[in-house]
């Protein structure tokens, strides 16, 4: 349900006659008439990433913050006694130490985007001309709707493939030695 309430005020933000995007670029004099951020298929396509995004912020950030917590002060002490500055710090001791946990993220956030279907469906139903569809959109599209249960569902069949592979980078990429310790393998 939230992800549902979430997309009906972003369909409210960009909704071509009463968005309050447009209507605040109306007031400055930057544009002359409503820009159609759902009916044009590049707007709609950088609208649904902007919503996708603002989104997915919130869970990034906490993980990424976690991961943070459990990074010893004593590293970055230690950096500074060897004479490291902040972005040699950060280079050499954060980064290293963040990477198990940014290349999770990363899968988590490429399955949710990949996966997701409501967004999609309260902003653009897959529009327009399909523009915004992702394969549960048009999955569902050609099964529930399209009354083709067959195509329905070896598009979503398809995308096992493509979720295996993410997480099967992810799962080989956090084995290699290099990435767990920040160093050599």
């Amino acid at each position: 349900m939230p992800t549902v309430l979430s997309g009906i005020a972003l369909w409210w933000i960009h909704e071509s006659r009463f968005s309050i995007i447009s209507w605040v670029l109306l007031r400055l004099d930057l544009i002359t008439e409503n820009i159609n951020f759902l009916g044009d298929m590049d707007n709609a396509r950088a609208s649904v990433i902007a919503a996708n995004t603002w989104r997915g912020i919130p869970f990034v950030a906490i993980t990424l913050l976690a991961g943070l917590q459990t990074i010893s002060p004593s590293l970055h002490e230690a950096a500074t006694i060897d004479g490291a500055n902040s972005w040699q710090r950060f280079r050499y001791v954060t980064l290293p130490l963040l990477t198990p946990i940014i290349a999770v993220v990363m899968t988590f956030s490429v399955l949710f985007t990949f996966t997701d279907f409501q967004l999609i469906y309260v902003l653009t139903r897959g529009g327009p001309l399909n523009a915004t569809h992702l394969m549960a959109t048009l999955s569902f599209q050609r099964a529930i709707p399209g009354g083709q249960l067959g195509e329905g569902a070896a598009i979503a069949v398809a995308m096992i493939p493509f979720l295996l592979a993410a997480i099967l980078f992810s799962y080989f990429g956090l084995q290699r030695r290099r990435w767990q310790q920040g160093g050599q393998d």
